[in-house]
């Protein structure tokens, strides 16, 4: 290599840094690259005038398409094909002037084994390319699928609670995507709206149903190892605490050991009840929030009566949703892991198949009335029983940070449902792990 030449590499290197504090800037930088499924040194790529840059077969533009506190996502596209992409890029090197936090170096890379395990499917975001930036290669770029339909969340943020037949298409095209990361031994555990990317095929209807969810975002997600067999995957309890709050399971919150698969059914009966209702659940599946207190009481004492119909009761609403879309939250938002619907079950459901009645069941004998008639006068008192005084509520003030207030609310006062917002993910080691160190 010429000294010319290394000079110029060099220059181009020192760059990385201000281009990452605007991508609008020149992007132009030494490459290393490892390609899906053909990890391999590549030479130094070619590099656009000003405004774009190339590693391998991708041109990455200098067009925003979405920004965090981890990462930018730029427009790219494939030079041999012309099909467009998102491009992630992500720096491990913490730089405070550019007031974004650095991203974890194992967490990109478990993002990257994620997105190789699971390969390709039409309802998953899929890795097309991963490279490291930079003489370091401390940055990263992880070339996507685009999803130009953008986040499911948007749905929601947009048009609130939506009709329960335009949902159907879309979450059972999660459904199939979330039936396939578990076949392929993943457990996502950052189930959320916002990780739902909407994608429209060429030449479709811009509809509700022309639209082809796709699950992302595998940063926090657990690859199981494979079992002796080398075809199944070997059962695991994880005990890492992570994932965003209002979607966490029960077990989760409790930071002990737990089924990653059952955590995910937990969190897609989340955003199913959120998609439909325009609310969450509850706050936050543990007894700082007064709502899950309730409800996992009522679980536990009254099995037959229903969650859904519950939640709703809380804030005096009728509940609008079909009798077989309640009955698949209630067996989705089950707060013991075990009793939790399956995968298996979900998809067999009346109302993932189309149906919005439950199919008829004979008579109840007169003792089976007596005890339900029974158990909706409990439950009419059950509301009066709950002493709430003593657990706490989540309120964030806008900061972002988890603030707390009394759960006890005003005599008089009516209780508001948990607005549906953006959610910051959050991990950190389980108590079991802990202990074990």
């Amino acid at each position: 290599m010429t000294n010319a030449t290394e000079s110029s590499l060099n220059a181009m290197s020192g760059r990385l840094q201000d281009w990452w504090r605007d991508v609008k800037t020149s992007m132009k930088t030494t490459t290393t690259t490892t390609t899906v499924g053909a990890p391999a040194a590549q030479p130094a790529p070619n590099v656009g005038s000003g405004r774009s840059l190339m590693l391998g077969s991708f041109e990455l533009s200098d067009q925003l398409l979405g920004e965090g506190g981890y990462a930018k996502v730029v427009l790219g596209k494939n030079r041999e094909t012309g099909e467009h992409v998102a491009v992630k890029l992500l720096d491990t090197r913490l730089d405070p002037s550019s007031g974004r936090a650095a991203s974890s170096e194992a967490a990109i890379v478990r993002e990257v084994a994620a997105l190789r395990r699971a390969g390709s499917h039409v309802n998953v975001c899929g890795l097309l390319g991963y490279y490291r930036l930079g003489e370091s290669g401390a940055c990263h770029a992880m070339v996507m699928e685009l999803c130009r339909g953008g986040e499911l969340f948007k749905l929601v943020e947009r048009y609130g609670a939506m009709d329960a037949a335009k949902i159907r298409p879309i979450f059972v095209g999660v459904l199939d995507g979330l039936r396939h990361l578990h076949a392929q031994g993943i457990a996502h555990r950052d189930l959320k709206l916002e990780n739902i990317l909407l994608a429209q095929p060429p030449g479709a209807a811009a509809d509700a149903k022309a639209l082809v969810p796709k699950i992302c975002d595998l940063g926090l997600a657990h690859v199981h190892a494979r079992g002796a067999d080398g075809k199944t995957f070997a059962a695991r309890d994880l005990t890492q605490f992570c994932g965003s709050r209002s979607y966490c399971a029960p077990e989760v919150m409790a930071r002990l050991g737990y089924n990653g698969y059952a955590a995910d059914i937990w969190s897609l009966g989340v955003c199913l009840f959120g998609l439909v209702s325009g609310f969450f659940p509850v706050d936050e599946a543990s007894s700082r929030d007064w709502r899950y207190e309730r409800i996992a009481r009522l679980q536990y004492a009254h099995p037959s009566q229903s969650t859904t119909h519950a939640i709703y009761a809380f804030y005096q609403r009728p509940c609008p949703l079909s009798p077989a879309l309640v009955n698949l939250l209630d067996h989705m938002l089950t707060v013991v892991p075990s009793k939790r619907s399956t995968l298996a079950e979900v998809t067999a459901s009346p109302w993932v198949n189309g149906a919005d009645q439950l199919p008829a069941k004979p008579p109840a004998p007169a003792a089976e009335a007596a005890v339900a008639a029974a158990e909706t006068h409990e439950l009419m008192r059950f509301d009066e029983e709950v002493d709430v005084s003593d657990y706490l509520q989540r309120s964030g003030g806008g900061s972002g940070t988890d603030v707390y207030r009394a759960a006890g609310l005003p005599e008089g006062a009516e209780a508001a449902p948990p607005v549906i917002c953006r959610q910051r993910a959050e991990e950190s080691v389980g108590i079991a792990s802990a202990l074990s160190l």
